[in-house]
């Protein structure tokens, strides 16, 4: 699935050449993170089933996608025409060379792009989006955690079910705290994904909020508009009836004046008189 990102945002100027060197990347690039992201996952979670051999595999894989991510970065700061503006406005490809399984976030680009991001069978809305990036973090998270705590004297987290509770229980920000990191790398990541859980909450609120704003607001216009028909249609029938009156008043039978609906008698046309010659 490769995403299509509108990079207008801020007068950026990407440049033929970026925009080129992106229709063909991006669309690698996007499979590459979710092989990472499974790659990187297995290797973790299940390292106690893996034999030696294949754990080596999948970090030399590791290592490889990371080596193509990184060269990708290279070439779209070379080839962009503000390079460090680009750099600021893109943190989530700057992050992906420093922590590849966060590749995959890159669907959270949505609300600086818009409402949507597209793709080639279509449109991700934001609601979707949401879901996506919310369920990516907690993965990514639980698999984190398991990587920094198990093994430690005193972890409390040691498999993969009890680290994607923990993921979750965190990134909502409820914490019963019948788990906790109990090194610093683990309690990094738990910091990370508090903010990243505050944050989208507050996304997720003000979206809802957006939309009953403007729900309330097209059904206010709806009647707005009605009324103002109601009152047309009235006035219409007023000044018809006001014709109608000035009609009769006026001794004239047939149409009205105004034209809505009745129409004004032409006066006799200055041919069909008849003048008289003069003495």
């Amino acid at each position: 699935m490769a995403f299509e990102l509108e990079e207008s945002e801020g007068g950026l100027r990407k440049g033929s050449r970026y925009e080129a060197f992106a229709k063909r990347a991006d669309g690698t690039m996007a499979v590459l993170a979710f092989v990472f992201l499974v790659v990187w996952s297995a290797r973790i979670a299940f390292r106690e089933y893996l034999p030696g051999s294949v754990r080596a595999t999948l970090l030399t894989v590791q290592g490889l996608i990371w080596l193509v991510f990184l060269v990708d970065l290279i070439i779209r700061v070379a080839l962009h025409k503000q390079r460090f503006r680009w750099l600021i406005s893109h943190p989530l490809d700057v992050i992906a060379v420093i922590i590849p399984a966060a590749r995959p976030l890159k669907v959270l680009s949505v609300f600086t792009s818009g409402t949507m991001l597209a793709s080639r069978k279509g449109v991700v809305k934001s609601t979707q989006a949401v879901v996506i990036a919310v369920l990516l973090l907690i993965w990514i998270g639980a698999v984190a955690i398991l990587d920094a705590e198990r093994g430690h004297d005193g972890a409390q987290i040691v498999n993969f079910g009890d680290a994607l509770w923990w993921a979750l229980v965190t990134m909502t920000t409820v914490g019963y705290g019948d788990f906790a990191p109990v090194t610093v790398e683990g309690r990094v990541v738990a910091t990370v994904i508090m903010l990243i859980g505050v944050a989208l909450i507050g996304v997720v609120t003000a979206s809802v909020a957006a939309w009953f704003v403007s729900l309330t607001q097209g059904q206010d216009d709806a009647r707005e508009e009605e009324r103002e028909e109601v009152t047309r249609t009235q006035l219409l029938a007023r000044i018809d009836e006001l014709e109608t009156k000035i009609d009769r008043m006026a001794g004239r039978a047939g149409p009205g004046a105004s034209g809505l609906p009745h129409l004004t008698p032409k006066p006799p046309s200055d041919a069909g008189r008849r003048t008289e010659p003069e003495d």
